[in-house]
């Protein structure tokens, strides 16, 4: 007798919560989920505070907003490799688990991303605002609709992807679509077409669709959201069977690593670069990692560039960027070691030389991306910078670097989790630790890098210094700290074991 995707999804989703033994967590992420949906209730009532100006313009880029939503929909499955997955796939591997299975429990995660519920956010608040004076109800089944089809889309191409990347073929496919994309972002915003494309994106249909249930126009309503639905099943449709489809290819990755001669690494000098060198091909190994990497590299800056961020708003930047680094491998650093964590820690050198390294590449990478994106803003920034405006985005970048790489080491101390990273989904975390250290992580650079920005709006070169210096003080101690406790035998024994057996 088969068993039906949505009885499985919810024995799996059933797992997964025995499998949090902490009744404080799962009391945390009840109130989480209590705290999204007030905070959605007061957003969604905000619309009746702004004037006429501020709703006029709040009004005006409704359109920009859908669209953010939709290119965030395509992008973040194929960030990783087709959806999270409730249950890691080698704790399956004795039970018939459908593909629709599969891609019904992406979709049910995809909240567990602190951009897509901060994307959520942005259109209820439009929602409100298009339908400011109506009937909101309408408006607001349209825009749930839109949200449905479009991560249902995403979650099928994502899959598409994953299955054509099985082959050497499919991935050179793959490899010229996506650098053809890539050059047309580039050269959109270098020609300054961008508003151009975005007055003839479909959202503007969308909002029309969605003023039209507030205004009793209900034909125009009617057609848009019926159009939306139809893309919704659409959508699953092809999620279905692109799963199945991808997840029966054979890949021919061993094979071609197989018939490639072995290259020797160079020697180095000291124990503490060999150390960095294997940390960062471990990266570069690792599927899921090197694509985030390549994602964060690009997508930051060009973002920026696009949006012509003035010199004062860079000073934010680099905390979201530094951020979203973090949570690349940072989170759960020693995951790179895998099942060799074991032998690493046998071998007779300083044991703290393998934190340090973990430390040295964390740093290089969270300081690299913020770099690429600052650079990449700066670019079509108008105006000539103040030297405050210097110092602002300087400072901003260093604190929040040292700010996401303390919290990111102590949280791999503390709370270090098993992770293969061996196929193109896995995690460095479980879907709800990385979505609770995605809002830490978040909310601290966030507020960090408001309160430079507010130095740096001074005037004064030296504000924002004054402001970094005792913030860099106070991580450099978390740092410290971390590193402490991970030469402390028992501390490191509990570490490996986690990261290597579970």
């Amino acid at each position: 007798m088969k068993t039906s995707s949505w009885v499985q999804l919810r024995a799996l989703f059933g797992l997964r919560w025995r499998m949090i033994r902490s009744d404080g967590v799962r009391v945390a992420m009840i109130l989480v989920v209590i705290f999204l949906i007030w905070l959605m209730v007061l957003v969604a009532h905000g619309a009746a505070a702004l004037d006429e100006v501020q709703l006029a313009t709040a009004v005006e880029v409704a359109p920009q907003a859908f669209l953010g939503f939709g290119v965030l929909a395509v992008i973040a499955p194929l960030t990783a490799g087709g959806g999270n997955e409730i249950v890691p796939p080698d704790q399956l591997v004795a039970y018939p688990i459908r593909p629709r299975t599969q891609f019904l429990g992406g979709l049910v995660l995809t909240p567990l991303n602190l951009v897509w519920i901060l994307q959520i956010l942005a259109l209820i608040a439009e929602t409100a605002f298009v339908t400011r004076g109506g009937d909101a109800s309408l408006g607001a089944i349209t825009t749930v609709a839109y949200v449905t089809a479009l991560t249902a889309l995403g979650q099928a191409l994502a899959w598409t992807v994953v299955g054509l990347r099985q082959s050497s073929r499919g991935r050179v496919v793959v490899a010229l679509i996506g650098s053809s994309g890539l050059v047309a972002a580039v050269l959109a915003v270098k020609t300054g077409i961008g508003s151009a494309l975005v007055d003839a994106s479909p959202t503007r249909t969308v909002v029309h669709g969605i003023t039209a249930g507030a205004h009793e126009d209900w034909l125009r309503w009617a057609l848009t959201t019926a159009g939306l639905v139809a893309l919704t099943v659409l959508g699953l449709a092809l999620g279905e069977r692109t799963c199945g489809w991808a997840l029966r290819r054979p890949s021919d990755v061993g094979t071609l690593r197989a018939a490639h001669a072995v290259r020797r690494r160079p020697h180095h000098a000291s124990a503490l670069r060999a150390l960095v060198a294997m940390d960062r091909a471990s990266i570069w190994r690792a599927p899921a990692l090197r694509r985030g990497a390549l994602v964060l590299a690009v997508l930051p800056g060009l973002a920026a560039a696009g949006a012509q961020v003035p010199w004062q708003s860079l000073v934010v930047l680099p905390g979201l960027v530094a951020a979203g680094a973090g949570l690349l491998f940072g989170i759960n650093a020693f995951c790179l070691d895998g099942s060799g964590a074991v032998f690493l820690a046998s071998l007779p050198h300083d044991p703290r030389l393998i934190a340090r390294a973990k430390t040295v590449v964390l740093t290089e990478t969270v300081l690299a991306s913020v770099v690429i994106a600052a650079l990449a803003g700066s670019l079509r920034s108008r105006g000539t910078p103040t030297a405050a405006d210097v110092t602002g985005i300087v400072a901003s970048g260093l604190a929040c670097t040292l700010l996401v790489v303390s919290r990111c080491m102590a949280s791999s101390v503390r709370r270090p989790h098993k992770a293969e990273l061996k196929g193109p989904r896995d995690a460095v975390a479980p879907p709800g630790a990385l979505a609770l250290a995605s809002a830490r992580l978040a909310i601290s650079t966030g507020l960090l890098g408001v309160a430079l920005g507010a130095a740096t709006a001074s005037g004064r070169w030296w504000a924002p210094v004054a402001l970094a210096t005792p913030v860099l003080l106070l991580c450099w101690l978390s740092l410290h700290r971390s590193l402490s406790m991970w030469a402390d035998p028992v501390v490191r024994a509990r570490i490996v074991h986690t990261v290597s057996a579970g």
